[in-house]
């Protein structure tokens, strides 16, 4: 028994104790060093995430706002559609947009591509963000790609609107011309400015659900 402890005491005397230490102090360094750069790339992908929801956010607004005047001169088109319409016949809609393009088309051609100019920006960065933020993998990102769709599609609806209203020499006895016609005369404002509330609520929500899982 008393030779084991010499033994015992013997092996813990001969430790290099200090190198232990310094051996153990750089490991624990290390795993220290190993969980800051951890946490700090939660921290860094939680801020490029917020960021990305930020932009996201702030663009919807602006191409909203931005939609607002083309969205109102379809809508006075409409109307002044309408007042070109013959009192009574067949067909009084056609003709009465048909009237109205003749008579408005070239002299509100360049109204209409300004307000046009002027919105173009916030759907390209819209659609842009849209696809970028695939790379974060959020939960439910399909919601807001198709809140993005939605809300530009109806910047393309505009655009042909546009080119029906803009162009007063087309041949109104080619069936083509007159079915694009009607299709642009069955875009609505108010269904538009509806559709435009509705997609940018569901943005909002995918922030603010997103939002909860970056700060949770």
């Amino acid at each position: 028994m008393c030779d084991e402890l010499v033994w015992s005491f013997e092996a813990i005397t001969s430790v290099n104790w200090l190198e232990v230490i310094r051996t153990l102090a750089t490991i624990t360094t290390a795993i220290i060093a190993f969980l800051a750069l951890r946490n700090w790339q939660r921290q860094d992908k939680a801020k490029r995430q917020a960021e990305f929801i930020d932009a996201l956010i702030e663009a919807a607004h602006t191409y909203t706002a931005e939609m607002s005047k083309p969205v109102t001169l379809m809508e006075f088109a409409k109307i002044g559609m309408i007042s070109y319409a013959p009192i009574d016949g067949e067909d009084r809609d056609v003709k009465g947009a048909i009237a109205y393009i003749k008579s408005n088309g070239a002299r509100d051609k360049e109204r209409w591509l300004d307000a046009l100019q002027e919105a173009r920006p916030s759907v390209i960065k819209l659609r842009s963000l849209a696809a970028k933020g695939q790379v974060f993998n959020f939960d439910n990102y399909g919601q807001c790609q198709e809140a993005v769709e939605m809300l530009t599609w109806h910047f393309k609806r505009i655009e042909a609107f546009v080119a029906g209203v803009a162009s007063p020499t087309w041949n109104w006895d080619n069936p083509m011309v007159l079915k694009h016609l009607k299709d642009m005369m069955a875009i609505e404002a108010d269904h538009i400015r509806e559709s435009i509330k509705d997609n940018n609520i569901l943005l909002i929500e995918f922030a603010t659900k997103t939002y909860k899982q970056i700060y949770g």
